[in-house]
Formats: structure tokens, sequence, C-alpha cells
């Protein structure tokens, strides 16, 4: 997931509507938070509800 729009900020932490790389389904609003981690680890490995990848194209069902 990446980010779409962010609808308001406070500090470090805003709302947002999340967009999928691969299929193009939009979030609704959900909280973030602006800091490193939050912008290079929590939101790539968000996992898209209707096809279910994250950024990196891995699914949750992925094979360990």
């Amino acid at each position: 997931m990446k980010i779409h729009t962010i609808k308001s900020e406070y500090s470090r932490d805003f709302y947002a509507t999340y967009e999928c790389e691969h299929c193009g389904q939009i979030e609704p609003t959900k909280p973030g938070y602006h800091d490193t981690y939050f912008h290079t680890k929590v939101i790539p490995a968000m996992c898209c509800p209707k096809c279910g990848k994250n950024r990196a194209g891995e699914t949750k069902e992925a094979t360990a």
C-alpha cells in the first residue's frame, strides 16, 4: 500500500487514505505516524484487503 491522500495532520500523527499498487483499491481513512519506521516498514507491509498483496507483491499466505 502507499499513501493516496493525507486527510489531516497534527504534529507527527496523520490520517490518510491508502492505495494498493497492484489493484488500485483505495482504503478508507486510517491513522499513521510521520517517522522513518512507519514509512519504510509499516506502510510497505500493509496488505490490501481486496487482492491480499503488500508492496512487494507478497500475499498473507506466503510460505516459509
